[in-house]
C-alpha cells in the first residue's frame, strides 16, 4: 500500500518534500521561503498603493486647469457675443463714454445665453460692457468694450488645498470697413411726392419753378412726410453711420444717380463721347399756305427806299420775295406785294395776304455740337426765335431691341464699359424742345392754324415735349437733378445735394434707366474709370450700389427719355404693344443688374411703400433686397446697409 500512495506522488508531479510528508516526514523551510520570492502576484498593489498620492495630484492638476481652459474660452466667447450684439444696436455714437440703456440690455442678454450661470460649477459670473473712450478718436469712441469674470472652483486639487481660481477676459466690438464706393441710384419720380401709406393711385398737383438754370421747371407737389423727404432723411443717416464706422484711415466716396425716363448725366460725360449731330422725332416747315383774304393798302408820302425793302425775302422759308412779319408765333405772318410811284409824294400800295407756314412732322437732322458747352441755342423747330439751354439729360446709344441678352456679351446701350468712339454712336442731347408729337407713325404735313398749344385736356396731337407744352407739364419729358460722379464728400455737401431745389419729383419709372448709369458710373473699366480707381497705396474699393424705389418700373409708349419717344423711334422694341414695352424695359433692368453683379458689386435693393417684386429682389445681392413701409423703416434699412458695409468686428 505505501509504495502504490509513494508511486502516485511521484507520477503527479509533486516536490520530494511532499512525497516525504506523505510518507510521514516532516516539512521543508527553505522550500518555502523559495516560493515566495518567487512568486510576484500583488506586486501591483503595493506599488499603486505607494504611488497613488502623487497621481492624484498630477491628474487634479490636469482636470483642472483643462477645466480652467474650457471655461476660460467659454468666457471669451460670450464677452466676444455681448460686445458684438450691444455695438450693433448702440444708437448713441457721439463721443461720449455712456452706454445707451437698448446696448447695455442686448449686450447682457447674449453674454448670459453664450455662458449661464452654473455652467462647470462657476460662481460669481459678470460681465459690463461700456462705451470705449480714446480721446478724440471716432473710431475707438464708438466700440463697445467689455469685462467678463467667473470664478472656477477646483474638482480634485481642492483635496490638497487649492482654492477656486477668478477668471478675467477682456473683448471690444467695432464697425469697420475698408475703402468703398457707393453709388445711390434712386427713384425721384413723380410718385415719391406722395407719402409711404398713401394708394398707389396717388397723383399730386402739378406746380411750376425757377430751375437753378433760369429755366422754368415742373414738379409734383410734395406732400407733408413724402417720400421723397423719408429718401433725403435715408440718406443722411447712412452717411452718419458711415463716418461713425470709419477710422481715420479709411477712404469712401459717394456718387449719385436720380432717374424717371432719363438721366441727368450731360455734363459729367467727357464731351469727346457727345454726338454733334442727330435725327430727332421733330418738325421743319415745308412750305407756306394763304390764310385768309389778301387785302389793299396804299399810302401817300412815303420814299421809294421805304417802300421796297418789305419786298426782299427772308431767308429760309419758302415762297420767294415774302417777308415775315412777326407778330407772334401762332398769328399769320403777311406777304406785301408793294408798287411804288413818285406821285403825292411817294405813293406805296399794293396787297397783303396772310400766310402760314406748313410744317412736317417728321425725323429730322439737328445740329448738337454747341450743347455740350452749356450755350443757348436757337430753337431749329420754330420760327419764332426761342432759345433754349441743354439741361444735361441723354438720349442712349444705338439701341439692341427685344428682351434677349447675354451679360457676356452686350450691346452697347447696356455695356457699363462702353467708351463709344464711332461719330455716329455717341450720347445724344436729350432736347425736348425740339420734339413734337403727331398722329401717325410716318410724317405728317400739318397747316400752323391747326395748332393749339392750348389747354391739357385737348388732344396731345402735334404737341411739343419742350417749353411749357403739355408733355412738359404732365412729365413725359422729365429731367432730374444733375447726376454726381464719384467724389470724397463732407457731410454738408451730401445735405446741400438732397436739399438742392432741383431735387424735387417728377417723371415716370424706368428702373433700366437707373440701373444702366448708376452701374457704368461706377465701373473701374468704363468712361468713369479714374473716379473709382484705388487709392495710392492701397487695395481696389469694395464698390456697392444702393438702389432705391417706391414703384414697379412703369415705361409709355409717348413719353420723351433715354429711348426716345418709344410709339416712333422704336428703340427697345415695344412701339406696338405696351405690354411688350413693359417687359423689354424690365428685361433690360434684370440684364443690368447681371452685369454689376458679374463685376463684384454688391447690390442693395430698398423698395419704399411698394412691393417688393421678384425684380426688384433678382437685381439685389443675395439677402440684400428690402421692403420699407414707414419713413422710420427706410432710414433703418438704410442705417443696416452702412453698417453691412462697415462690417462689425471684435477688435480685443
Amino acid at each position: 500500500m505505501v509504495r502504490i500512495e509513494a508511486a502516485r506522488h511521484s507520477a503527479s508531479g509533486r516536490n520530494l518534500g511532499m512525497a516525504k510528508n506523505c510518507s510521514g516526514g516532516s516539512p521543508d523551510r527553505k522550500g518555502i521561503l523559495v516560493r515566495l520570492r518567487r512568486d510576484k502576484r500583488g506586486n501591483v498593489l503595493a506599488i499603486m498603493s505607494a504611488a497613488l498620492i502623487p497621481l492624484i495630484g498630477f491628474s487634479g492638476s490636469a482636470i483642472d486647469m483643462a477645466r480652467l481652459y474650457v471655461v476660460r474660452v467659454r468666457l471669451q466667447q460670450a464677452c466676444d457675443a455681448g460686445v458684438l450684439a450691444g455695438r450693433k444696436v448702440m444708437s448713441d455714437t457721439s463721443m461720449t463714454t455712456d452706454l445707451d440703456n437698448d446696448a447695455k440690455t442686448q449686450a447682457q442678454a447674449f453674454f448670459s445665453n453664450n455662458i449661464p450661470q452654473g455652467w462647470f460649477q462657476t460662481t460669481a459670473l459678470s460681465f459690463k460692457p461700456v462705451k470705449a473712450s480714446n480721446g478724440n478718436d471716432p473710431s475707438v469712441a464708438n466700440a463697445v468694450t467689455g469685462t467678463a469674470t467667473a470664478t472656477v472652483p477646483m474638482s480634485l486639487m481642492q483635496f490638497f488645498g487649492v482654492k477656486p481660481f477668478t477668471l478675467n477676459v477682456g473683448c471690444q466690438a467695432v464697425y469697420d470697413m475698408a475703402d468703398s464706393d457707393v453709388m445711390f441710384v434712386l427713384d425721384t419720380t413723380g410718385s415719391m411726392s406722395c407719402r409711404p401709406s398713401d394708394p398707389n393711385t396717388c397723383a399730386n398737383a402739378v406746380l411750376s419753378y425757377n430751375r437753378t438754370d433760369g429755366s422754368v421747371g415742373y414738379y409734383n407737389q410734395e406732400s407733408s412726410g413724402s417720400k421723397l423727404a423719408s429718401l433725403r432723411n435715408a440718406v443722411t443717416i447712412f452717411d452718419s453711420t458711415m463716418r461713425a464706422n470709419a477710422d481715420k484711415s479709411t477712404r469712401f466716396r459717394y456718387g449719385f444717380v436720380t432717374y424717371s425716363s432719363a438721366v441727368n448725366v450731360g455734363y459729367s460725360i467727357p464731351s469727346g463721347y457727345l454726338q454733334n449731330s442727330f435725327k430727332y422725332q421733330s418738325r421743319y416747315v415745308l412750305s407756306d399756305y394763304n390764310s385768309g383774304f389778301p387785302s389793299s393798302f396804299t399810302y401817300t408820302n412815303v420814299a421809294q427806299s421805304t417802300c421796297q425793302p418789305q419786298r426782299n425775302p427772308a431767308a429760309g422759308y419758302a415762297r420767294s420775295g415774302l417777308t415775315w412779319t412777326d407778330q407772334g408765333y401762332y398769328q399769320a405772318r403777311n406777304y406785301y406785294n408793294m408798287s411804288w410811284r413818285s406821285a403825292n409824294g411817294g405813293t406805296c400800295s399794293g396787297t397783303q395776304q396772310p400766310l402760314r407756314p406748313l410744317w412736317r412732322y417728321d425725323q429730322t437732322t439737328f445740329d448738337t455740337s454747341k450743347w455740350g458747352g452749356g450755350q443757348t441755342v436757337i430753337n431749329p423747330s420754330r420760327i419764332d426765335g426761342s432759345t433754349g439751354k441743354w439741361r444735361g439729360c441723354i438720349e442712349e446709344l444705338n439701341t439692341k431691341t427685344g428682351a434677349s441678352f447675354d451679360v457676356t456679351d452686350l450691346p452697347d446701350d447696356l455695356d457699363p464699359d462702353v467708351k463709344p468712339t464711332d461719330a455716329s454712336n455717341r450720347w445724344r442731347p436729350l432736347w425736348p424742345d425740339v420734339v413734337w408729337n403727331r398722329s401717325s407713325t410716318g410724317y405728317e404735313d400739318v397747316k400752323d392754324e391747326n395748332v393749339d398749344e392750348g389747354s391739357p385736356n385737348s388732344a396731345y396731337y402735334n404737341r411739343n415735349y419742350g417749353s411749357g407744352g403739355v408733355y412738359d407739364k404732365n412729365g413725359s419729358a422729365a429731367c432730374g437733378m444733375p447726376t454726381q460722379r464719384l467724389k470724397v464728400w463732407t457731410a454738408q455737401q451730401v445735405k446741400d445735394y438732397l436739399n438742392d431745389p432741383d431735387f424735387k419729383p417728377y417723371g415716370g419709372t424706368y428702373h433700366d434707366v437707373g440701373m444702366i448709369w448708376g452701374t457704368r458710373m461706377l465701373s473701374p473699366d468704363g468712361v468713369f474709370a479714374a473716379d473709382t480707381a484705388a487709392w495710392p497705396g492701397r487695395k481696389a474699393p469694395s464698390r456697392i450700389i444702393v438702389f432705391m424705389t417706391d414703384g414697379a418700373m412703369a415705361p409709355s409708349q409717348l413719353s420723351y427719355g433715354q429711348y426716345g419717344v418709344e410709339l416712333w423711334d422704336n428703340r427697345t422694341g415695344g412701339q406696338s404693344d405696351s405690354g411688350t414695352d413693359y417687359n423689354n424695359h424690365t428685361a433690360r433692368f434684370r440684364i443690368e443688374c447681371d452685369a454689376a453683379k458679374k463685376k463684384g458689386f454688391t447690390v442693395y435693393v430698398v423698395a419704399l411703400g411698394t412691393s417688393l417684386t421678384n425684380d426688384l429682389t433678382y437685381c439685389a445681392s443675395p439677402g440684400q433686397a428690402f421692403q420699407a413701409t414707414s419713413d422710420a423703416a427706410l432710414s433703418g434699412y438704410f442705417k443696416t446697409i452702412a453698417q453691412r458695409i462697415a462690417m462689425l468686428r471684435i477688435t480685443q
